[in-house]
């Protein structure tokens, strides 16, 4: 009973400094604050708030435990052969044939910007030369340490294990050889912002959003609130990009239908489509 309310305490306080953890599955939360408070060697939860209270730079130290921040440059990379080769030409076909000659992607939970840099190179090599596509790239992510980072857009190799020698050379430069700095090029199509995923979207008409490997630390009710979020910012005929284990839940699969099920693509209908 103690624990159970030292956890509801601690619980609140994390959501008074700014983090709305209330979406996180329990056993997710709980296995990170336990994870933060070992490190400190304190055993309970209330001892866990009264060190935070004492060390207020601990709790930038939790939030960095309890946002997902591990990626890498074209991860999972059928996916992103998926995007290139199937539902990139289908919205440049579209896009060519408008006057907005607009293109707009949404990455939610960006992490360091390895995602959002590999849909830019993605769009880049897919855009011929010298064609006119005013392309917006809009990463967020709740932790501004780590947009920080991909603002600076330096990565280690281990980062870019996936990406080929040819894009390596044509995309980043390395002064040392061991750290890569992505062009600048490919850096001004992408616009970095602050955003929690239980907020409204921070935009609209998007394109493509893509939101990986996030999702499964969510309740099932916020997972349902946020595909519903990902459907009011997309425009009708965008596709949402899902983690491989990750897809439509409960009522707000009817607002989806598969572009690409083994990739977890999925595409907003130009009408909603309803349950049998």
């Amino acid at each position: 009973m103690e624990n159970d309310l030292g956890f509801q305490y601690l619980k609140r306080k994390v959501i008074s400094k700014g983090l709305n953890c209330t979406g996180y599955k329990e056993d997710f939360l709980r296995r990170r604050l336990e994870g933060r408070m070992r490190l400190r060697g304190v055993s309970s939860y209330l001892d866990y708030a009264r060190y935070m209270d004492k060390n207020p730079s601990e709790f930038e130290q939790l939030l960095d435990a309890l946002t997902i921040n591990v990626s890498e440059f074209f991860r999972d990379s059928t996916v992103w052969s998926a995007l290139q080769t199937k539902i990139l030409p289908l919205i440049l076909m579209k896009n060519r044939a408008s006057s907005d000659k607009k293109l707009r992607v949404w990455s939610a939970a960006c992490a360091d910007g390895e995602e959002p840099y590999t849909i830019a190179i993605i769009l880049r090599e897919a855009l011929s030369l010298g064609e006119k596509l005013n392309v917006e790239i809009m990463a967020t992510d709740i932790d501004e340490d780590s947009l920080k980072r991909a603002r600076e857009g330096t990565y280690s190799f281990e980062r870019l294990r996936s990406v080929k020698q040819s894009v390596l050379r044509r995309y980043f430069t390395s002064p040392d050889n061991r750290k890569f700095r992505i062009s600048d090029e490919i850096k001004q199509m992408v616009t970095f912002k602050q955003h929690d995923l239980s907020a409204p979207p921070p935009s609209h008409s998007f394109d493509i959003i893509s939101c990986r490997n996030v999702m499964i630390y969510f309740s099932r009710d916020m997972q349902q609130r946020l595909l519903r979020s990902f459907y009011e910012a997309l425009s009708p005929g965008g596709y949402l990009i899902l983690g491989k284990v990750e897809s439509p839940i409960g009522d707000a699969s009817f607002l989806f239908k598969s572009a690409d099920l083994i990739e977890r693509i999925y595409q907003r209908p130009k009408e909603v489509l309803v349950s049998p």
